[in-house]
Order: C-alpha cells, then structure tokens, then sequence
C-alpha cells in the first residue's frame, strides 16, 4: 500500500509586486563575459520580470536588461524554464517607467 499528500496551493501571487503585461524586444548583456543577446520581456513589474531567453542562462547569472527610456538595468536570473526566465532587479524601478513600458509594450 502506498501513502501520499497532497498539498494544494491557494494560487496567489508570490510576487512582492504585481506584474503588468508588456511584450518588447529588448537586448541584455551578461555582466561577466557573456555578449550582448537579444530577449524579449513578456511581462515587468518594479522587481523584475519574466523574459523570453535564446540562449541557456542558470540561475543566479547576474545580467544587464536594456529597457527603453531607462537604459541598462542590473538583474539575476531567478529560475529558467526552457526558452522563459524570470529576473529579479537588483533596484527597483519606478512605477513610471513600468507604466510606459507597459503603453509601449501593446
């Protein structure tokens, strides 16, 4: 006979800060070594965002993301899931910009 358990998750958002959709291309650069690669941010908030990645990136690799009207960004890599990342910035951005990404972004 076999036990189990199953635990269910009330499915909130473990973010600290809601993500907004905002789908552009974008570069980002690693910061030891790694050269300039494009991605593309599916969705932003004022901690980090979820990316669409062409290359293997592991987490904990320290990156700079180019967002329009606020130039490089210094992130990490949170996790990595096929060609989909999440980041975390390493200072948060303003509301503002989030908000004209996110215009730019439809």
């Amino acid at each position: 006979m076999f036990s189990s358990e199953v635990v269910v998750r009330d499915g909130s958002n473990r973010r600290a800060s809601p993500r907004v959709g905002s789908a552009f291309d974008t570069d980002m650069r690693g910061r030891k070594g790694m050269g300039r690669s494009p991605c593309r941010v599916i969705d932003i908030s004022s901690g980090g965002a979820r990316l669409m990645i062409y290359q293997d990136l592991p987490p904990e690799t320290s990156i700079q993301i180019a967002l329009p009207g606020k130039g490089l960004v210094d992130a990490h890599i949170v996790w990595a899931n096929g060609r989909e990342a999440g980041c975390r910035f390493d200072s948060p951005i303003d509301a503002a910009t989030i908000t004209s990404l996110q215009a730019a972004g439809r």
